[in-house]
C-alpha cells in the first residue's frame, strides 16, 4: 500500500498535477517600467492568489512584464546581474553567481507586445517566459529571493515600480 501510495505521489510530481495554474492568478498590481529612469517601455504587474496577505513574495507569484518597444536581451541579462549583485551581500552573490548566469544567458530581445513572465511556485522553482515560452527555470528559494531583488530587494530596478507592485492598487 505504501509503495502503491509513493509511486502516485511520483507521477503527480513527475506531470505536474497540483502546480500552480498562473494564468488564473488575479493581478494585484500594476506599475510603469521605465528605462533610464526616463523612457515607458513597458509595464510590470504582480499576480498572486490572494492579493492581501501579508507576504507579498511568498509562492505562487508571477511578475509579468509587457514590453512596448524593443530591448536588447542581452541588456536584460546585464542589467539582472548588475542589480542582483547590488542587493546581496558578495558572498551571497558569488555563491549563487554561475546559476545566475546560467539563468540570464537565456533572455532575448522583446518587441512591442512581447511579455516577459517570472514564475514562483510553492516547489520553490522559478520560470522565465517569453510569451507563453519557457526560457530558463532554476530551482530553490536562495535562489528565487536573489532573484525577485532585482524588483523588491533593498536597492531595487526601480523605488517607484517597487512601491506600485507591493501596494497592492492595480
Amino acid at each position: 500500500m505504501v509503495k502503491r501510495a509513493s509511486l502516485i505521489a511520483l507521477l503527480l510530481v513527475a506531470t505536474g498535477a497540483g502546480a500552480t495554474d498562473f494564468d488564473e492568478l488575479p493581478r494585484c498590481s500594476t506599475g510603469k517600467v521605465k528605462a533610464l529612469k526616463f523612457f515607458h517601455v513597458g509595464q510590470a504587474s504582480l499576480f498572486r492568489q490572494d492579493c492581501a496577505a501579508d507576504d507579498k513574495l511568498a509562492p505562487p507569484l508571477r511578475l509579468a512584464f509587457g514590453y512596448n518597444r524593443e530591448v536588447p536581451g542581452d541588456a536584460f541579462a546585464k542589467a539582472a546581474r548588475e542589480m542582483i549583485e547590488r542587493n546581496l551581500s558578495e558572498q551571497r552573490f558569488q555563491a549563487l553567481q554561475q546559476r545566475l548566469d546560467a539563468f540570464n544567458q537565456h533572455y532575448r530581445t522583446t518587441h512591442d507586445g512581447d511579455r516577459y513572465t517570472l514564475d514562483y511556485d510553492q516547489d520553490q522553482s522559478l520560470v522565465l517566459r517569453l510569451n507563453g515560452e519557457v526560457l530558463a527555470r532554476e530551482q530553490g528559494r536562495d535562489f528565487a529571493d536573489a532573484y525577485l531583488s532585482i524588483w523588491f530587494g533593498e536597492d531595487p530596478y526601480s523605488d517607484n515600480l517597487k512601491e506600485a507592485l507591493l501596494s497592492g492598487g492595480a
